[in-house]
């Protein structure tokens, strides 16, 4: 049903959003996070500073967040491996939210309170019963 991707893609405008520059000073959850992060850069002989979407070791969020669609369902996702810990708003870390990555949950909530998708399914009801 194309309603559902259409409410799909109004979840994935949101959630593909970038927030604007990183919040300093970083907020690491642990001292232990923080220097895996830098061992892990030192390793691939990295700087230590991180450049959104340029730097080696970005996946490109925001343009990776895709939408699946099926006659009952809607699934919006992305296979980049750190979304998790950026966007899912059970595992943000403390630096993505201080910076404003807004989370799976907060992008639905956005789009529902918008009447987005009210409008959408109302259209498509008009549409199938000639209303």
């Amino acid at each position: 049903m194309p309603a559902f991707r259409a409410a799909g893609e109004e979840v994935r405008k949101e959630v593909a959003q970038y927030p604007g520059p990183v919040s300093h000073p970083i907020q690491w959850a642990s001292d232990k996070q923080r220097r895996a992060y830098f061992a892990q850069r030192h390793d691939k002989g990295l700087s230590p500073g991180y450049t959104r979407q340029s730097d080696p070791m970005s996946q490109r969020l925001g343009p990776s967040w895709a939408v699946e669609a099926s006659p009952m369902r809607v699934v919006v996702g992305t296979r980049v491996g750190y979304a998790p810990y950026v966007q899912a708003d059970e595992m943000q870390q403390p630096m993505h939210k201080a910076t404003g990555w807004r989370t799976d949950k907060q992008a639905v909530e956005i789009v529902e309170m918008s009447g987005k998708i009210q409008q959408i399914f109302d259209r498509a009801i008009r549409f199938l019963f000639g209303g």
